[in-house]
């Protein structure tokens, strides 16, 4: 099963997205939190210790996965925060050649063997220009979110903390 969560900076998708893979889990499946952040500076520390007391005493074991996502977890529910992040990772960081191919491998071999909510961003509305490289990065997330949502059963908006469905039901 895929759910993807997507919204702005500060929409509430994170938490839209915790909730949800918390009510999945319901304690009768373990709970992985899958960080995809490499943390630079004074602000991703700051991101990274926000996320960190949301969730909080929710029962999230914390894998961190800058780069691939580890394959051998089975039979539980992964958060994975976010797509944004593992796509700057794989783009800029480990250089890969085909990320949006590697990345979607990586989720369908996941959701195969887990629940898998996945947190992503909208950055598409701003109408400014961009050097080439990160428009690649825009055309390539705006792919992987085409391609995720089709896949999804699960399908949310966080438009300010208000959740819009597109596919699928948010119980």
């Amino acid at each position: 099963m895929i759910a993807l969560f997507t919204g702005g900076s500060g929409s509430g998708k994170s938490e839209m997205a915790e909730s949800y893979a918390c009510r999945l889990a319901s304690n009768k499946k373990p709970l992985y939190y899958f960080a995809t952040m490499r943390v630079w500076g004074e602000e991703g520390r700051a991101r990274v210790e926000k996320h960190r007391r949301q969730r909080e005493g929710k029962g999230f074991a914390t894998v961190e996965c800058p780069s691939r996502l580890p394959l051998g977890v089975a039979g539980g529910v992964i958060l994975l925060e976010c797509l944004s992040n593992r796509l700057a990772n794989a783009m800029f960081g480990d250089k890969d050649s085909a990320p949006v191919g590697l990345i979607l491998s990586e989720l369908d071999a996941l959701a195969e063997k887990n629940d898998l909510v996945v947190v992503t961003n909208e950055i598409f509305s701003d109408g400014a220009r961009y050097d080439a490289e990160t428009a690649q990065y825009i055309g390539n997330l705006g792919l992987l979110n085409q391609k995720l949502a089709r896949r999804a059963q699960l399908f949310v908006e966080s438009v300010y903390s208000i959740p819009v469905v597109h596919k699928g039901t948010l119980q």
